[in-house]
C-alpha cells in the first residue's frame, strides 16, 4: 500500500490527513512553484503577443505540429515489411496517408511550409505519384489573410493605408499564394493594377520555420538511410530568401521582359516602382486564363499546339540563350490570352520572385549536350557532360529529357514474350530510380533548370502532348550553340548550317525509327506473336513518370 501511494504521487499529505496529522512543511512549496511557473508562462505569452504578434508562440506550435506529423509518418513507414507479399500495395497506401498528413500540416502551418510543399510537388520525376498529386493541391488551396494584416504591412512599409495610396483598393484577394496574396486596385488616374502583398508575419517566421523544416529532414535522414532529399532543401534556402524581397522580384521581372523582348507573343507585367516596397509589389494588371484551364482555352478558341510551341520556345530561350531562368513556372504563374489582332495565343509570365542564373560556361556545354543526345552521339555527350562536371552522362540525359535514353542492343526479334516486355519496362523504371544521383552530381544552378523542365513538361502532358517538347527545345539549343560562338564568319555559318541539316535529319530518323518499332510490335501482336501489352509498350517506356 505504501508503494502504491508513492507511485501515485500522493505522498504523505493524504496519508497524514487520514490520520489527522500535519503534512511535512517542505511540501507546501509546490503550489507556489506551480503558480510561479504559470505566471511566468502567462507573462511570456502576453509579451510575445504584444511585442511580436505571437511570432515565437506560433513558431513553437508549428514546430510541435510538424514534429507530430513527421513522427506519425515515420511510424507508418517503420511498420512496413519488405518481405510482406502485399508490400507494394501497403507502401502505396502509406504514401497516400503520409501525403494527406503533409498537406494538412502545410495548410495549418501556412507560409513557408506551403512553399516547400509546392516545391516538392513539382519534382514528380523523383517522388511517388501519391505525394506529387496530393501536394499539388497546395498550388490552389492557400488561405487568404485578414484585412487587418494587409493594413499592418502597408503601415509598416509605406506608413499609410492602402486607400490613401491608391485611388481604389479592393481588400478581397483575387489570388492567394504561399508567400503573398494579390489584390486588384487602381492608381491615381484610374490605371488598373495588381498589388501583391506579403503575409505580415512571414519574414519574422522564416528563420524559425526554415530551421524546423531542415531539422526534421535531418532526423528523417538518420532514421531512413534511403531518404535523400534534405540536400535539395538546403539548396532551396538561399533562393527562398530572394522571394521575400519584392523589390528584387520587380528587378527580375524587368530583366525577364528585356531578355524576351524579341518574342512579341510573351508579355511580362510592368512594375510601378512608386508603389513598390520590400513587401508590396504593384504591377500592371493583365487579364488571361491559367495555362492549365482547358475549358477557357477551348472557349477562347486557342490552339494548344500554338500555346505549347510558344511556351517551350520561351523557356528554351531562357535556358540555352539568356541563362536567366524562371524557376517556378507552374500553371498558376502562366496566363494565356488571345491576341487582339489575330486571335493567336499570347503568353503572360507572372511571379518573378524565384530565378536561377545559368552561367555561360554551363549553357554552352548544355547546348552541345542537348544536341548530342538527340543525335545519339555518345562521345560528344560525354565530352559536354565532363565540361559541366558530370560523370554519368547517360543518366544526366534521362534527367533532362525525362525519358529513357538507354536502349537494348541486339538484332530484331521475330517474337516478343511477356517476359521480354516486362524486362523492357523494368529497365526503364530502374533508370528513373537512379535520377537522384545525377541531381547531386550536376551543377547546383541546374537544379532549378530541371525543375523548370519538369514543370513545363507537366503542362504539355496536361495538354495531351500535342507538341514534342524535346525536339522543340533541341532545335533551339542547336540554334543557341551557334549564337554563343565567338564571331560569325561565312565559314562558321555554313559549318553550322551543315550541322543543322544533319541535326534535322537525325530528328526525323529517330522519330521514324521509334514509329516503325511501334508498328512492328503492333504487327507482332496482330499475328499472334506477342501479348496484348506489346501494343502500348513503346509509349509506356518513352513516357515520363506521372
Amino acid at each position: 500500500f505504501q508503494r502504491v501511494r508513492r507511485l501515485l504521487g500522493v505522498g504523505g499529505i493524504n496519508w497524514c490527513r487520514s490520520l489527522h496529522c500535519q503534512p511535512p512543511k517542505k511540501k507546501t512549496a509546490r503550489p507556489v512553484l506551480r503558480l510561479a511557473f504559470l505566471a511566468t508562462g502567462a507573462a511570456v505569452l502576453a509579451y510575445d503577443g504584444i511585442a511580436n504578434d505571437f511570432t515565437y508562440c506560433g513558431a513553437a506550435v508549428r514546430f510541435v505540429r510538424s514534429l507530430k506529423t513527421a513522427a506519425l509518418i515515420a511510424a507508418d513507414y517503420m511498420q512496413l515489411d519488405e518481405a510482406d507479399a502485399e508490400y507494394d500495395k501497403k507502401l502505396k497506401a502509406v504514401h497516400q496517408k503520409s501525403a494527406d498528413r503533409l498537406v494538412e500540416a502545410c495548410m495549418l502551418n501556412g507560409g513557408l511550409y506551403i512553399k516547400i510543399g509546392q516545391g516538392f510537388a513539382s519534382i514528380n520525376h523523383i517522388l511517388p505519384v501519391e505525394y506529387t498529386s496530393t501536394l499539388s493541391r497546395l498550388q490552389d488551396e492557400c488561405l487568404p489573410t485578414s484585412q487587418a494584416d494587409v493594413i499592418k504591412v502597408f503601415r509598416s512599409d509605406f506608413g499609410r493605408l492602402p486607400e490613401e495610396i491608391y485611388e481604389d483598393f479592393d481588400y478581397r484577394p483575387v489570388a492567394a499564394a504561399s508567400l503573398a496574396q494579390v489584390f486588384r486596385a487602381k492608381l491615381p488616374g484610374g490605371v488598373p493594377v495588381a498589388v501583391k502583398v506579403q503575409y505580415n508575419d512571414l519574414q519574422k517566421r522564416f528563420i524559425s520555420d526554415m530551421g524546423t523544416i531542415i531539422f526534421l529532414h535531418d532526423i528523417i535522414e538518420l532514421l531512413f538511410k534511403s531518404y535523400n532529399f534534405g540536400w535539395i532543401l538546403k539548396d532551396l534556402r538561399k533562393n527562398l530568401v530572394q522571394e521575400l524581397n519584392f523589390v528584387q522580384e520587380g528587378h527580375n521581372a524587368e530583366r525577364c521582359a528585356e531578355d524576351l523582348k524579341n518574342f512579341d507573343f510573351v508579355h511580362v507585367p510592368k512594375v510601378h516602382w512608386s508603389h513598390t516596397k520590400t513587401r508590396v509589389l504593384t504591377l500592371e494588371w493583365m487579364d488571361g486564363c491559367n495555362v492549365g484551364d482547358m475549358e477557357t482555352i477551348k472557349r477562347n478558341k486557342l490552339s494548344l499546339k500554338d500555346i505549347d510551341v510558344k511556351l517551350f520556345t520561351t523557356f528554351a530561350e531562357q535556358i540555352f540563350g539568356t541563362g536567366f531562368v524562371h524557376a517556378d513556372p507552374h500553371p498558376g504563374n502562366i496566363f494565356v490570352r488571345p491576341n487582339a489582332k489575330n486571335g493567336r495565343a499570347e503568353i503572360v509570365l507572372l511571379d518573378h520572385g524565384l530565378y536561377e542564373e545559368l552561367p555561360k560556361d554551363v549553357r554552352g556545354p548544355l547546348c552541345d549536350f542537348w544536341e548530342a543526345t538527340v543525335l545519339r552521339d555518345e562521345k560528344m555527350m560525354e565530352a559536354a557532360a565532363a565540361k559541366m562536371g558530370i560523370a554519368d552522362y547517360m543518366r544526366f540525359a534521362e534527367v533532362l529529357f525525362q525519358q529513357p535514353i538507354r536502349t537494348r542492343r541486339g538484332g530484331v526479334r521475330s517474337k516478343l514474350t511477356q517476359a521480354d516486355i516486362d524486362h523492357m519496362q523494368e529497365m526503364a523504371r530502374k533508370n528513373f530510380e537512379l535520377i537522384m544521383g545525377s541531381l547531386k552530381e550536376m551543377p547546383r544552378s541546374m537544379l532549378f533548370v530541371v525543375r523548370n523542365l519538369n514543370t513545363v513538361r507537366a503542362i504539355g502532358n496536361k495538354h495531351g502532348d500535342v507538341v514534342d517538347r524535346a525536339q522543340v527545345m533541341a532545335r533551339y539549343a542547336q540554334k543557341c550553340a551557334y549564337r554563343q560562338q565567338s564571331g560569325h564568319s561565312p565559314v562558321q555559318y555554313f559549318r553550322w548550317l551543315g550541322r543543322r541539316i544533319y541535326f534535322e535529319y537525325c530528328l526525323f530518323h529517330s522519330a521514324a525509327k521509334l514509329k516503325l518499332l511501334d508498328w512492328y510490335f503492333n504487327a507482332l501482336y496482330w499475328v499472334g506473336r506477342a501479348p496484348a501489352s506489346a501494343k502500348t509498350v513503346m509509349r509506356e517506356m518513352l513516357a515520363p513518370p506521372q
